[in-house]
């Protein structure tokens, strides 16, 4: 469906969605009829609950989903280093590794994802300047690397200066469990970013909402805002429960686990955000944009500081390099939560004082860890 506009409309399109008075939203074309938001609840599908006039979903995130698809194939090989899983582990092919990352070798066993066109290296720090997203993109292929050299080791045992297991987990020379750093760096420099950054960021609800786009029943507000959504679920209706099936993925997963009173908030928001753009109410979508950012970057902050504590709290040692390698993790993604102010010179510094031992994470002491979590506390306004 596509719409065209007599010259006299044309200053009101320039105006578009923010319009800035009340004449102004008069003169907007509104898209569709208005819908009732108060009627959106815990229990509404997503996927179905924005349709045109026609009755024809106008929700489409087949690329969020994709490249969710693509995280878990690639999370999956990396986990094939843990004892458990399986039951003999498995020395890792670094070109694989590459390709599950950049998306060229044909790896992929999921339906469409090889051909998609899509892949998680180029989504990596998107919302970043070229220069420094390829810094986290090359951090990440460097943590590829270590990861497939100490998979030579597998089936050795760790000790300081030498990759191995400790328990079911394999950790490089360092003490550190690259394939957990890989997994929490890629739910913030891919689902983070991309959610707060790129799509719900100011200029992400600056797209057109007057008109679909050509051969899609949605408008650019729309997709965004469905993509957005799809990144943080493939789900029409967002689990916001740990203990639910199906359980949530990545991002969504750690709301639940590490921000669970906010998690049904957050789902109601993305209802809410997308029944306002439907409406042409920009202050609605933007305050429910405000509200997801908030609490998914807070998720970050949360998890950064329990895996920290837990850390602190264990006394196995493959219990402590589990929970080292998932806050290292999470503290490198909190370089992407704009919206507490976070840049990567903040990261970097926590990341230098957690990593400064001669022995890595061999050496590391409970002031280390007790710098860092104080830090992250007080940053985002942590009790």
């Amino acid at each position: 469906m596509t719409f065209k506009y007599a010259p006299a409309l044309l200053l009101a399109l320039a105006i578009g969605f923010t319009g800035c008075d009340k004449n102004d939203k008069e003169a907007t074309p509104s898209l569709r009829p208005k819908m009732d938001a108060s009627t959106l609840t815990a229990s509404s599908r997503y996927t179905e609950s924005f349709k045109d006039a026609n009755g024809q979903s106008t929700v489409e995130m087949t690329a969020s989903t994709q490249r969710l698809d693509m995280f878990s194939e690639f999370n999956s090989y990396m986990a094939l280093v843990a004892v458990a899983s399986p039951a003999s582990p498995t020395v890792l092919d670094v070109a694989r590794l590459r390709g599950l990352y950049a998306n060229t070798g044909n790896y992929f066993t999921g339906p469409g994802l090889n051909a998609s066109g899509l892949q998680l290296r180029t989504t990596t720090a998107a919302s970043f300047p070229a220069s420094n997203a390829e810094t986290v993109r090359t951090y990440l292929d460097q943590k590829i690397t270590q990861l497939a050299t100490a998979s030579q080791s597998v089936n050795q045992v760790a000790t300081p200066g030498t990759a191995g297991r400790l328990g079911r987990y394999l950790v490089d020379g360092q003490g550190y469990e690259v394939n957990q750093v890989i997994q929490k760096v890629l739910i913030g420099a891919v689902l983070l970013d991309q959610i707060d950054n790129v799509l719900l960021s100011n200029n992400g609800l600056q797209a057109n909402n007057s008109k679909v786009v050509d051969g899609k029943p949605y408008s650019e507000l729309e997709h965004n805002w469905d993509l957005a959504y799809g990144l943080l679920t493939a789900n029409p209706i967002m689990t916001t429960n740990i203990n639910d099936t199906p359980r949530e993925r990545f991002l969504a997963s750690y709301l639940n686990e590490k921000n669970g009173t906010a998690s049904p908030a957050v789902y109601l928001a993305f209802l809410k955000g997308r029944a306002a753009i439907v409406n042409n109410d920009a202050a609605g979508v933007r305050t429910q944009a405000e509200f997801i950012r908030t609490e998914l970057e807070k998720t970050i902050a949360l998890a950064a500081v329990s895996y920290l504590s837990n850390w602190k709290a264990a006394s196995a040692l493959d219990v402590k390099a589990h929970a080292l390698g998932e806050g290292l993790g999470f503290v490198y993604s909190l370089r992407f939560c704009t919206k507490y102010g976070v840049d990567a010179t903040f990261s970097d510094n926590l990341l230098s004082g957690l990593t400064s031992g001669s022995q890595g994470a061999w050496s590391l002491t409970n002031a280390q860890a007790d710098v860092a979590i104080n830090a992250i506390k007080a940053k985002f306004s942590i009790l």
